[in-house]
């Protein structure tokens, strides 16, 4: 043994290492030949079993929160996949909500034109005064299209909204009836007097009409077409206000437009004028030849 230990001594230290290492290796082999391989890594194995539970415990708070992170990355991903999803769905319902209401826009001016005897053109609403000043609009019809300054111009339902004052070669602009600067003949419905109805600064019209005339809320106006620009008998407005007494000649009436003036987005031109219905006046007629 001394001289064992003088050749180790005399080794460098990674001599003496794998030495040790071959000598372990030996010592085990020899062990497991006779039989007490076994209980050895059985008292290793309960010797370091606590170790391991006490690592395995320690590391799995490490483990759980990275799983975490990786699934919180993974819902994140689907919850953006699924918002533009849900963005894209959005839009495409409302482009198509937005082509329904074009759409039946365009029929209801449609139906107007094939009940009607005048030629008709269909336009689009391009522009608009903001400001409240003034009640034009701009279209995308104009002169290249038989344009013309004066033409009416009629909204779904063919009620008046204005008249066409300047015209360009691919656009105009209509003066909307509630313009100050707008004066439109009208009838009123049932007594059939005749007035000018005027544009005021309140989005209404107003007319002065005789108190014989016995205007009542609700009543209609309608063009009379005597000044040979605008069609006869185009819905214009309903009475929602009458003022005076009977001591007045006159009662100041406002008029409310018919058609939603502030919703335009398709208009009809009406480019001839049919000669006026003079049916109406077939009773007063013959009551005239019979007396």
């Amino acid at each position: 043994m001394p001289l064992l230990g003088a050749l180790i001594r005399l080794l460098g230290a990674r001599t003496r290492w794998l030495v040790g290492i071959t000598l372990l290796t030996v010592l085990l082999a020899v062990l497991g030949l006779i039989g007490w391989g076994a209980t050895i890594e059985d008292t290793a194995a309960n010797a370091l079993n606590p170790v391991q539970r006490v690592f395995r415990q320690a590391g799995e708070p490490i483990s759980n929160l990275l799983n975490d992170l990786d699934n919180f990355g993974r819902l994140d991903s689907e919850n953006r996949a699924l918002r533009s999803r849900v963005e894209q769905l959005e839009a495409e319902n409302a482009r198509l909500r937005e082509e329904q209401i074009q759409v039946r826009a365009r029929q209801a001016l449609l139906e107007v034109q094939a009940e009607t005897d005048a030629v008709t053109l269909t336009a689009y609403v391009t522009t608009r005064d903001l400001t409240g000043l003034r009640t034009i609009i701009g279209i995308d019809r104009g002169s290249n299209d038989g344009l013309r300054v004066g033409l009416p111009v009629l909204a779904a339902g063919g009620t008046l909204i204005g008249q066409v004052i300047d015209v360009r070669p691919h656009t105009a602009f209509v003066r909307l009836i509630t313009d100050p600067d707008s004066a439109i003949r009208v009838f009123h419905q049932p007594s059939r007097s005749e007035v000018v109805a005027t544009g005021d600064t309140l989005g209404n019209l107003e007319v002065r009409i005789p108190w014989t005339s016995e205007v009542e809320l609700g009543h209609i106006f309608v063009t009379s077409g005597l000044d040979g620009e605008v069609p006869q008998g185009l819905p214009v407005g309903r009475v929602s206000a009458a003022e005076g007494t009977v001591q007045d000649a006159f009662r100041h009436v406002v008029l409310e437009p018919i058609a939603p003036l502030g919703q335009l987005e398709q208009v009809l031109i009406q480019l001839t004028i049919p000669p006026p219905e003079l049916g109406i006046l077939e009773p007063e007629v013959s009551a005239a030849g019979g007396g």
